[in-house]
């Protein structure tokens, strides 16, 4: 079933691409396949000025992103409008895979959160969140093997690496510094000190080169980040907190998202009904034969998920009220969202299959994001073309 989900999940991508105008690019994306055209052009790590032919370091953004698409460009012959695409089916391959991994059995009911309405935006769009959302998962993989095994010297340098390369995709990734410190301090105090200096010694090594690659910008570009960060002020605290409110509630709701200005939205009414209803039901079915709190406290993936998301909120929310930049909505919480949701499905599947309740919950969870994927498919376009049909 999980193969099944994965080529249903693709071919929606690939629909909602075909059927978009503007093909899913917004003006980050833009960048990052200008920069990956550059360095098939032989060009290097830098964009172009139009005006003035100004070369300039590509850097308010990490490089890992662009080549990564790069090299899909080069090893396919594709565009790199296309490779950006395949490079996310890919990433989205290796997402499944590293679910299934996780809970064999149940993969393809933990592999259906990709069937939200975030997630589906994201792997259409061009963005960096793509790469870092699978980074984010193994990081939570890797954390409950290092913390549910003895001695893992394979998995510390698996987590290394992996935290680099959140930090190469996303300058927010450098938060997944704190993974290594607290697995650190926890085996320390569970008596397993080996692996913990190990540990302490990646934080330290991976606060080193984060510092080399941000001042290797400032040399080339005259700014750590790209820019003057700060230079813009923030909104008022009222207008803060009220974006980030907002932005919290469409990352609960699964299906469609709230839109002040796209009111009365009885679509959105509905889902969110059915929303509720299906977790009520779900809890209903559960909470007899278990007791759901004990069993999210034995499960160290959930907890490692929801901690890794709790991390990741306090960090952009942190930058975010200091610098100005895009709103607290589904992009930016994109990565929270999903580790909260993984946690709490994979809590669910973990259940064992003792009663015919839990059973029926577990696949409600699944037809639930199946009925998702449907209502996100592109609605108008569809209508469009039936009537052109009927014509």
């Amino acid at each position: 079933m999980l193969l099944g989900l994965y080529i249903t999940v693709a071919a929606v991508l690939i629909f909602r691409i075909q059927a978009e105008a503007t093909g899913y690019i917004s003006p980050d994306s833009a960048k990052y396949l200008e920069l990956a055209q550059n360095l098939k052009d032989g060009k290097g790590l830098y964009l172009y000025d139009g005006e003035s032919g100004r070369r300039i370091f590509f850097s308010t953004w990490p490089v890992g992103y662009p080549v990564l698409i790069y090299v899909v460009s080069a090893v396919s012959t594709l565009s790199v409008f296309w490779a950006s695409k395949v490079l996310n089916l890919l990433l989205l391959g290796l997402s499944f895979l590293v679910l299934r991994q996780i809970n064999r059995k149940y993969a393809f009911i933990l592999a259906s959160v990709y069937c939200s309405y975030t997630l589906l935006e994201v792997y259409s769009f061009t963005w960096s969140e793509a790469p870092f959302l699978l980074g984010l998962l193994y990081l939570c993989y890797l954390s409950d093997k290092i913390l549910t095994q003895e001695y893992a010297t394979k998995s510390i340098l698996f987590l290394f690496l992996t935290c680099f390369s959140l930090f190469l995709l996303r300058y927010i990734g450098a938060f997944s510094f704190s993974a290594p410190t607290l697995l650190a301090f926890y085996l320390y105090y569970k008596k397993r000190n080996a692996p913990a200096l190990k540990l302490l010694a990646v934080s330290t090594i991976l606060g080193m080169l984060a510092a080399l690659y941000l001042y290797m910008n400032y040399l080339l570009s005259g700014f750590t980040t790209g820019f003057d960060r700060m230079a813009a002020g923030t909104e008022p605290m009222g207008a803060f907190v009220s974006m980030m409110t907002e932005g919290l509630l469409n990352e609960l709701l699964l299906i469609r998202k709230y839109r002040a200005g796209n009111q009365p939205d009885y679509l959105l009414y509905i889902a969110t009904l059915l929303q509720l209803i299906t977790v009520a039901v779900i809890i209903t079915k559960v909470k007899k034969p278990f007791h759901l709190k004990e069993q999210t406290k034995r499960n160290i993936f959930s907890l490692t998920c929801l901690i890794t998301a709790a991390l990741y909120f306090l960090s952009i929310l942190l930058l975010r009220s200091i610098s100005h930049f895009d709103d607290l909505d589904y992009r930016l919480l994109a990565p929270f969202s999903f580790l909260f949701w993984i946690g709490l499905v994979h809590v669910l599947c973990s259940l064992p299959d003792t009663s015919k309740s839990v059973v029926q919950a577990k696949y409600m969870a699944f037809a639930f994001f199946l009925i998702s994927l449907l209502l996100n498919l592109p609605k108008q376009y569809i209508l469009g073309q039936l009537k052109h049909l009927l014509q």
